[in-house]
């Protein structure tokens, strides 16, 4: 008999493990375990109770056998501090009764009758424990007078079971975490997004969400931020959308590149000048660290700055006070500071030529905007942004032809955004009739791929890896030694060809030599350059 009964317990444990191995719902693993523990080994009744914290009791939440309407009304529950089944949960101790109606602290009315007969009826709580902490109780009843089989078998074979059902729920509740993550990271997701559709920021892609987020962690607080990215990376929007997420959104936004101001006027520019301080100076003049008083300043390109007004800088975000230029007496400033810089300050700082201390300032809240190439995902989006602005501006019907995006996303884009929406703009002059084809975006990528030259040598990649193979005319990838092979200064002779692109871009432009920078995905400053150096060979 005692073989009969170990092998009773052994195939229901064999069961209970295909059945929790099944893929069905976890509740119903765990009930059909229950029921195997009724029908199998006599044990009727059979419950599993979670905690219910808020409630300060333990509930029912799987059973078999139970009357329904007892279980909806919650009458087998227990609280934490009475009965049998609470002494379980705050001992992690089991227990078991041989007699409901005889045991003193039993909460006779937890138990139901078996065979129309309370009188003799067992009732065994065994805690469910997890790294030694117990999660829940497992509880069944046994029926008065059975002598087929020993409590100590029914203990053994429960605590079986709730060692499996255990691993079960925390396998659920993981699984729900992960589940409520997830939802949680779709959320976030979901009001990055709208947050940049509201500012006019185009793209979903995880790296500019991340940015965004960063951002947006930072909006109740008046630190320093400090954009960092290439040029084209789209700083100035970011900056705005900082300053709107910001409790100073109803003070003024005061945006200034310190590398389109002349160096001479830049000091004026930034701190202001009192009447008669210096030739010209016909008023007084407030400088952008006033006028943005009670609001955000942006210093765009901040690495740019000469070190006497750094010099100054600092101690205007030290002091919280601004002298102008021939005045006598300081005055008092109230304003955030968002700074950006496409260059290393790190490098410029141990090369002496930006203040180690303003750097500490100013990277409180450093903020990385990738460059395009690491966002591909965003390109077909912004193309189509570009792509309705100018065929509206332009007043054209126009459309990309198949295989435009997929050149689009594989070109490398040193210029980023601005280069991107120049390619488009100019797609949208040139095209000759309502559809931008392939050859013509070939064309323009690898008059693109040109413009290598306008980075330095250790950051341009060679000119074969910045083009699609389709555009090359390449029917292999190039070895991974290609970038070895082509290198670019960052400045060279202007050759006829950039000279006609610089004079057709002042002639587009109307002689804006900062939209005609745009327009070809250069900063102001290295089309000045090249002006400069076209006159020069002209002479």
């Amino acid at each position: 008999m005692t073989n009969t009964r170990f092998q009773i317990n052994d195939a229901l444990i064999l069961e209970a493990t295909r059945l929790l191995a099944r893929s069905i719902p976890p509740e119903q693993k765990i009930t059909g375990v229950l029921k195997l523990l009724s029908e199998w080994a006599g044990l009727h009744y059979a419950r599993v109770m979670l905690p219910n914290y808020s409630a300060n009791e333990l509930q029912v939440t799987y059973s078999y056998g139970l009357v329904r309407e007892r279980l909806l009304r919650g009458e087998y529950n227990v609280p934490f501090d009475q009965g049998l089944t609470g002494a379980v949960w705050r001992s992690g101790q089991l227990a078991l009764v041989t007699d409901v109606t005889e045991e003193p602290i039993f909460l006779t009315r937890i138990a139901e009758p078996i065979n129309g007969r309370m009188e003799g009826v067992g009732f065994i709580s065994v805690p469910i424990v997890i790294e030694g902490r117990p999660i829940g109780i497992l509880c069944a009843q046994r029926p008065a007078g059975n002598t087929q089989r020993l409590y100590t078998q029914d203990v053994d074979l429960l605590r079986i079971i709730a060692s499996m059902t255990g691993f079960m729920l925390i396998t659920m509740r993981q699984q729900d975490h992960y589940q409520v993550y997830m939802e949680t990271l779709d959320n976030r997701s979901e009001r990055l997004q709208k947050l940049c559709e509201e500012h006019g920021i185009i793209g979903n892609s995880p790296v500019l969400l991340a940015a965004v987020r960063q951002l947006e962690n930072a909006r109740h607080s008046d630190a320093p931020v400090l954009l960092l990215g290439e040029s084209g990376t789209g700083k100035e929007m970011f900056a705005a959308m900082m300053h709107k997420l910001s409790h100073r959104s109803n003070g003024p936004y005061i945006p200034l590149n310190c590398a389109a101001i002349p160096e001479q006027l830049l000091e004026s520019e930034l701190f202001g000048h009192e009447k008669g301080s210096f030739t010209g100076a016909h008023k007084n003049k407030k400088g952008k660290l006033q006028q943005a008083e009670g609001g955000t300043l942006f210093l765009d390109e901040i690495g740019d700055l000469q070190i006497d007004l750094q010099t100054k800088l600092l101690r205007v975000l030290q002091d919280r006070q601004v002298e102008p230029i021939g005045g006598d007496r300081p005055v008092e400033v109230d304003f955030r500071i968002i700074t950006a810089t496409h260059i290393n300050l790190k490098r410029a700082v141990e090369q002496g030529h930006f203040r180690l201390d303003l750097f500490f300032r100013l990277n409180v809240l450093p903020v990385y905007l990738p460059p395009l190439r690491e966002r591909r995902s965003d390109i077909p989006l912004l193309a189509e942004h570009f792509l309705n602005r100018y065929q509206s501006m332009y007043r054209r019907h126009m459309s990309f032809s198949a295989g435009v995006m997929e050149r689009l996303q594989a070109f490398y884009w040193h210029g980023n955004i601005r280069q991107l929406q120049n390619v488009v703009e100019r797609a949208v002059l040139q095209a000759e009739d309502s559809l931008i084809t392939e050859g013509q975006i070939d064309a323009m990528l690898v008059e693109e791929a040109g413009m290598g030259s306008l980075h330095h040598a250790a950051d341009a990649p060679s000119l074969a890896a910045t083009i699609p193979a389709a555009v090359s005319g390449r029917t292999t990838p190039p070895p991974s030694t290609a970038r070895q092979d082509i290198r670019y200064r960052p400045y060279e002779r202007v050759d006829v060809r950039q000279r006609t692109r610089l004079m057709e871009a002042l002639q587009h432009t109307g002689g804006n030599q900062t939209r005609a920078a745009e327009l070809l995905g250069m900063t102001l400053r290295q089309f000045r350059y090249r002006m400069t150096k076209l006159e020069t060979e002209s002479t």
